[in-house]
């Protein structure tokens, strides 16, 4: 924990941010001293500056440069989920920082909304490096040790694997998800319950669709090969038409109660002492505690529901427009008689070719949830097919085309003959069980030009349920009955 005091630099004659960190040993201090090493080693402007260390009577003081900023927390505990062309706004700038950092060879490891600074112009910049790690320098990494903020650590880490670039993309998107959602995407009640989440249950966008959905849902991939780079990520937010930033309006206050707090509390410090000639620290407190390690948050209430999307196609009609036929008279020499001859010639006529492109409406599609009832058993349904007595809402998959499509398939809900599991299937019998209903249409072959999930079967053994995910959720899969709508 620290806290961090408005200050002037009486040498520059400018303000800025006096991070007072205690350091009761030789270890606490060389961390904060590798602290302010690695911010000092970033030259960019989406980067949070560190200036100056001073130490002195058992506490260290990082001088940083003042951002006057709520951050992304603050924002999103005011606004709630914010838009979709903001929240790309705000990953540009983020990942502007990340890159910066892994280029001279530093992994942030605590990209969270706390750590991002939302400034009045529609940028950002991403603050605390505090745990960050060269990953050329091994030191001070304890054994056994994992240090981050578990609902937007990498599923990697928990399992002893070092921070990456890779790792930092994935708390991006955790980040992203949580900005466009209003929610993180694997917060739950306890420590071991989030990290359950982030290793086994797949994230589901209630709120978030297009192009930025896509990416999220591809940086959020639990493999970690299958993560896109940096520069993939850019090129898909940056698509053609899409606005780079958006302006937003000016933040005058801001709460300062960092986001990883259960309770709100409020820390009023007795002014620090005079520490060296060139710095006065001021009179007043401009944020809170920064928090590492294993932080808390309070639960969010509220149901998952699926992806909203749609399908958009568009073909070339081509129309033809043919002129009428015209006439041209043709005179000759004058006759000696009062009668003249007129002789008429025809001209080919002219030909008019225009094409336009009238783009076909989507098709209608339907949501497709996953549904569990108290015993534990589940249930895949659209709108098409009023769910089970005693079955709520889990989470969403996708959509399902409502309609039969070429290159589509039927799927349908089933209840299995003396037990109350339920599957679905692409079976017109259900596999020799009964039929619940039609619940939509799945796609064969991935779509090449919209965002899209495979859609599996899965088996726990004692009941089968649907995931978009390919490993379902660490259970065996049975097959994929193809794609669904992202």
């Amino acid at each position: 924990m620290g806290v961090v005091w408005l200050a002037e630099d009486l040498v520059i004659g400018r303000r800025v941010a006096l991070k007072e960190l205690p350091t009761s040993s030789p270890l606490e201090a060389e961390r904060v001293l590798r602290e302010a090493r690695t911010a000092g080693r970033l030259n960019s402007p989406n980067v949070v500056g560190v200036y100056d260390v001073v130490v002195e009577d058992g506490a260290t003081y990082l001088v940083m440069e003042l951002v006057e900023a709520p951050t992304l927390a603050d924002v999103m505990k005011r606004e709630g989920a914010l838009p979709a062309e903001r929240v790309v706004s705000i990953g540009l700038h983020v990942l502007s920082a990340l890159e910066t950092a892994h280029a001279a060879g530093i992994v942030h490891r605590d990209v969270k909304p706390s750590n991002i600074m939302v400034l009045p112009d529609g940028g950002a910049k991403l603050a605390d490096f505090g745990i960050a790690r060269a990953m050329d320098d091994p030191r001070l990494t304890a054994t056994g040790s994992m240090m981050g903020t578990p609902g937007y650590m990498a599923p990697e880490l928990f399992n002893g694997a070092v921070p990456t670039p890779a790792s930092d993309l994935w708390a991006l998107g955790a980040t992203l998800f949580h900005a466009v959602e209003g929610r993180a995407p694997f917060l739950r009640d306890t420590t071991a319950s989030t990290m359950h989440a982030v290793l086994y249950e797949p994230p589901v966008l209630a709120v978030g669709s297009g192009p930025l959905a896509a990416v999220v849902m591809r940086l959020l991939t639990r493999a970690v090969e299958g993560r896109p780079t940096a520069a993939q990520v850019r090129e898909l937010l940056r698509r053609p038409g899409e606005p780079e930033t958006v302006v937003m309006e000016p933040v005058t206050s801001y709460a300062t109660r960092p986001v990883d707090t259960p309770e709100w509390t409020e820390e009023v410090s007795a002014k620090p002492k005079r520490r060296k000639a060139f710095l006065v620290a001021g009179a007043v407190l401009v944020a809170a505690a920064v928090a590492a390690g294993f932080l808390l948050q309070p639960k969010l209430g509220g149901e998952a529901t699926p992806v909203p999307g749609g399908l958009a196609q568009s073909s070339g009609a081509v129309t033809t427009t043919s002129a009428a036929p015209s006439s041209a008279p043709s005179s000759g020499s004058p006759a000696p008689t009062t009668t003249t001859e007129t002789t008429t010639q025809s001209v080919p006529p002219p030909v008019v070719t225009t094409t336009t492109d009238a783009p076909k409406p989507p098709p209608e599609s339907v949501q497709l949830l996953r549904y569990r009832n108290a015993a534990g058993w589940h249930y895949s349904g659209t709108a098409k097919v009023a769910p089970p007595a005693g079955f709520a809402a889990e989470g969403g998959m996708g959509k399902l085309l409502a309609n039969p499509d070429p290159g589509t398939k039927p799927l349908y809900s089933c209840a299995l003959t003396g037990t109350e599991d339920r599957m679905s299937s692409l079976s017109a019998n259900c596999e020799g069980n009964a039929v619940y209903g039609l619940l939509g249409y799945v796609l064969d072959a991935k779509p090449a030009d919209v965002p899209s999930l495979p859609l599996f079967r899965c088996n726990a053994g004692a009941h089968h349920f649907d995931s978009v995910t390919t490993d379902c959720e660490g259970q065996p899969v049975e097959f994929q009955y193809g794609w669904v709508l992202g």
